[in-house]
């Protein structure tokens, strides 16, 4: 597959590398804990406002991108949360948007969307001008998607959830595919609704499903290795929908652990529990919230979450939720490793 044009496909994208650094740590003993540091955004759709972020992603000179799944739009902010622009509508033609679901970026800045109900990915620079899409409309070809929903580059290639096929597609750094796996299952390999993936320092590649709880782990050329994660809500358990996943510069995993468990777990590669964070928070009822300042109208706490969508960490180890629930981004910077435990 390829993004020349919507119809041939034949892609004219530069190289795509990863520009991440990666730096293994060993050891499943390794304790890390978050500090809650910052939060931007609120309910509404003027600039800086959300109605249903979605996912958040970073260029290298530190900007931060999040997507608005129901705004059907992309609003670029400084690392601190102040506002700089924002594009994109909803519609079918170039540049506009049917639910904008998760952003990629490569190594030259260009800015991915993957536009799920367009079935199709759209590219631009980093001041919103279109530049390419690949996508010939909904279906199983090779040069086709079915609401796709997730993307990430690693210097191991593109990967791309075509989740309306069950499968994972690989793209070489020009977006030509090179690789496809996956069908309709539960066995080992199969999948039901891949929703979301990223790349560890080794090159593995860890995928995990909306409605089934843990990850599996496959080599870059999709070979399966192995799985982990149950369903529950203890520590280390996972609840439905299991949202998305992130991989830091030491190979710690971060699953968003999504609605009715509101809480971002972190794991090292073989499934090991290290951390969590986040806590409840459900604003319309108030359920498990606290009150900064006691009576009148409820204030959300920092550092709770509702409906969590989506986890990206900076290039300074920063964690980024997107708070879907209350309409905003949460931050959070590491407090502690503790080794000795």
């Amino acid at each position: 597959m390829t993004f020349l044009t919507v119809s041939s496909l034949i892609l004219i994208l530069n190289s795509a590398n990863s520009s991440q650094s990666f730096q293994q740590t060993g050891g499943t003993n390794e304790k890390i804990i978050y500090s809650f540091v910052g939060k931007w955004g609120s309910k509404g759709s003027g600039d800086g406002e959300f109605k249903r972020p979605h996912d958040i992603a970073f260029d290298s000179r530190g900007y931060v991108y999040v997507s608005d799944r129901e705004l059907d739009n992309i609003q670029k902010f400084t690392q601190n949360g102040t506002f700089i622009q924002k594009w994109g509508s909803k519609g079918t033609t170039a540049g506009l948007f049917n639910v904008p679901y998760s952003i990629g970026i490569d190594s030259k800045d260009k800015i991915y969307v993957v536009d799920r109900e367009n079935h199709r990915i759209e590219k631009f620079d980093t001041n919103g001008t279109y530049l390419a899409q690949g996508g010939n409309g909904r279906g199983n070809l090779d040069n086709q998607m079915n609401r796709p929903e997730d993307i990430v580059f690693s210097p191991f290639g593109i990967f791309v959830t075509d989740t309306g096929n069950d499968r994972i597609l690989k793209f070489n750094s020009s977006f030509m595919l090179v690789n496809k796996w996956g069908s309709k299952g539960s066995g080992d390999g199969q999948f039901i609704h891949p929703h979301a993936i990223d790349v560890d320092s080794t090159g593995k590649v860890y995928v995990g499903e909306l409605n089934r709880p843990g990850v599996q782990v496959f080599s870059n050329n999709g070979t399966f290795l192995k799985k982990w994660g149950s369903s529950g809500t203890a520590d280390g358990q996972f609840s439905i929908p299991q949202e998305h996943i992130a991989i830091d510069s030491h190979d710690r995993v971060y699953i968003v652990d999504g609605e009715s468990n509101p809480r971002v777990q972190i794991f090292d590669t073989n499934g090991h529990y290290l951390g969590k964070i986040g806590s409840h928070c459900q604003i319309s009822t108030g359920e498990g919230c606290v009150d900064p300042d006691g009576p009148g109208p409820l204030e959300l706490g920092d550092g709770q979450l509702s409906k969590p969508e989506h986890v990206s960490i900076d290039s300074l180890g920063n964690v980024y939720v997107v708070d879907r629930g209350n309409a905003r981004i949460q931050v959070f910077a590491p407090a502690l490793k503790d080794f000795s435990k």
